[in-house]
């Protein structure tokens, strides 16, 4: 057995004994909300005066005191995430102090203000992964999507570097309307270098509350049918080395697979043994999910937590995806469909989707 597919094996065993007890073994600080990317999809992004006026970042001590608490409460494992969160001013003694009280930490980062001095830092107190948004292949695609031409070089090194210093890193890929003719290229670059990417083909139509009105949803995602082609490309290259795999079990779950006759409550772990704590101290269920939520300026987090849990067992389900036996296959959540009925009326993207990829996949059966 590899170390990392043991470490997987023992953060999944860990993850089950914390589902019982409804301990939040993982959360997410969202450090803030400020980037120097403008991402046309991003739903986080907000300029600097609105942060102010929002109240402002909040500074290490206040990280720092909610850690203690979540240490008390059993968690191991930290997300550390923006907008971009080495903009965060104290991104520094924030780290640093989490890894010397022992949390496992991940970052979430667009990769252009890593340099040799954050790996460096990164070196003596090794994070368990740093995953880095690839939004393009070329400065054409990062100057078209992300308003920031100088993004990809300072990405491309940022990634060399990392695994210059041995980093384990990731590539987060998100595929839309601005960006899907680099797919191609940006697989290219996880081949070249040597990191798994992770690629996601279905976005979020999710807005935040007071980042209502700046998105258009339907001129940024890719249609169903592209985002279905997408997910097999993504799926041949996550299952290389046995290719008919993932077909073998869409043509099976269409086949066998029985209608679930239940509505769409929340099925993953966010509200159960994971939590998301916001840039304005907001605790809720998952960063796609503003409600339900508590404010930790009124409620200590040892009193909030379980109020959350609560409150997410209480939620009213969805019945939309009632009866269909094709959920298996699906990237239905709880959030996507909230999101979806709340932009668009309805989760037609979703069946689209997911109908079109079964095509696909019979369709390459029958050839």
């Amino acid at each position: 057995m590899s170390h990392r597919k043991g470490s997987i094996e023992l953060e999944e065993r860990l993850v089950e004994k914390a589902a019982l007890a409804h301990i939040p073994i993982t959360a997410n600080f969202e450090l803030t909300p400020v980037c120097n990317f403008r991402c046309d999809m991003c739903f986080i992004c907000t300029p600097q005066p609105e942060v102010n006026r929002l109240g402002g970042l909040r500074p290490a001590k206040d990280w720092l005191r909610l850690a203690e608490q979540l240490r008390s409460m059993g968690t191991l494992f930290i997300l550390l995430t923006g907008g971009e969160p080495l903009l965060h001013p104290d991104f520094r003694e924030i780290y640093t102090e989490l890894r010397n009280m022992g949390f496992i930490l991940t970052l979430n980062t667009n990769g252009s203000l890593i340099d040799e001095d954050i790996c460096q830092m990164f070196a003596q107190q090794k994070p368990r992964r740093v995953n880095v948004t690839l939004y393009g292949g070329s400065a054409e695609t990062y100057k078209r999507l992300c308003h920031n031409e100088a993004g990809w070089d300072k990405t491309m090194e940022a990634l060399r570097l990392l695994r210059q210093y041995d980093i384990d890193t990731k590539l987060n890929v998100s595929v839309v309307e601005q960006n899907k003719q680099d797919y191609e290229a940006i697989m290219q670059v996880a081949r070249d270098l040597d990191i798994p990417a992770v690629v996601n083909s279905y976005m979020f139509p999710a807005l935040r509350s007071h980042c209502r009105g700046l998105r258009d949803v339907d001129a940024e995602r890719i249609t169903p049918e592209e985002a279905a082609d997408f997910s097999l490309r993504y799926m041949a290259y996550k299952c290389e080395d046995e290719p008919s795999d993932y077909r073998r079990e869409i043509l099976d779950i269409a086949e066998h697979a029985p209608a679930i006759d239940e509505p769409q409550g929340i099925t993953c772990r966010a509200g159960s043994t994971s939590m998301w704590i916001n840039w304005r101290h907001r605790l809720s269920p998952c960063v796609m999910m503003e409600e339900p939520s508590i404010d930790l300026d009124e409620v200590e987090l040892p009193e909030a937590w379980p109020q959350l849990v609560e409150q997410c067992q209480q939620i009213a389900p969805y019945d939309d995806c009632r009866g269909c036996n094709l959920r298996l296959v699906c990237e239905v959540c709880y959030a996507a469909v909230e999101h979806e009925k709340k932009v668009r009326g309805n989760v037609d993207y979703l069946c689209q989707m997911t109908r079109q990829k079964l095509k696909l996949v019979t369709d390459e059966k029958r050839s």
